[in-house]
């Protein structure tokens, strides 16, 4: 892990294992998902190094908002989207109405595997006011929730589109997919795009935090703040990890 203040942060969860039955595990749903919480708010991730079951990991998720979307992720041949090929995944977030991402790990790669993150939380700090307001009205692209519309497994894209930046009332969120920026731009979006890409850039190379999951283990982000990405893989890699996308009201 990246940093060692998020895996003392989550040493709190020790006192479950997989002895634990079911009652118990129900019971102390709260509280994990408190400090999946806290951990989330103070680093943008929460790292739960305690060896969950599928099970658990689920009855934690559902505590964090309504859960949206379950998928199983690997390297599957027949699958069009990114996320099933062992290729390179560049930094990005996923559906930016989501608010947390958590992901599971049933079998992880034999060489890597690894999550890599990047906090864009300081965005505000970085760029000018009227670069930030700017960003409010540069749209990406993201794929439309409706399968009946997009499904690219059966031929179907469609998208919509969110701003770059959304400014809410205690931060400005960011929604960032470097492969489904729009086409053109005007002249002051497409300054302000360069600088945003050189930034994150700068954080490739200096601020990435890499979480290789042990089976057992999961991993919560901020998708709203927290851009996440992985190396490439081979292509007889067994990892398998199940994702869930959560909505939060607040």
């Amino acid at each position: 892990m990246g940093g060692t203040d998020g895996a003392r942060l989550t040493r709190e969860f020790s006192r479950l294992d997989s002895t634990l039955d079911r009652i118990s595990v129900e019971r102390d749903a709260p509280r994990l998902a408190s400090e999946v919480l806290t951990s989330i708010r103070t680093l943008g991730y929460a790292h739960i190094i305690e060896l969950l079951t599928a099970e658990d990991f689920d009855l934690v998720a559902q505590r964090l908002g309504s859960i949206a979307l379950r998928t199983d992720l690997a390297i599957t041949q027949d699958r069009s989207s990114i996320v099933y090929k062992p290729d390179e995944i560049a930094f990005h977030q996923d559906n930016p109405a989501i608010s947390i991402l958590g992901w599971y790990c049933v079998r992880q790669d034999e060489f890597d595997g690894s999550a890599r993150l990047i906090d864009v939380g300081d965005v505000a700090e970085r760029f000018l006011q009227d670069e930030l307001e700017t960003m409010t009205s540069i749209n990406v692209k993201y794929p439309d929730p409706d399968p009946l519309r997009h499904n690219p497994d059966k031929g179907l894209v469609a998208h919509l589109l969110w701003p770059l930046v959304t400014r809410k009332a205690t931060r400005c969120e960011v929604y960032y997919v470097p492969w489904l920026m729009l086409d053109s731009y005007n002249e002051e979006q497409t300054r302000v795009i360069k600088k945003f890409s050189a930034y994150v850039r700068v954080k490739e190379e200096t601020a990435v935090t890499r979480i290789r999951l042990k089976e057992g283990e999961s991993l919560f982000i901020d998708n709203n703040r927290m851009l996440h990405g992985r190396g490439p893989m081979r292509q007889d890699s067994k990892r398998f990890l199940k994702r869930v996308w959560i909505k939060r009201d607040s």
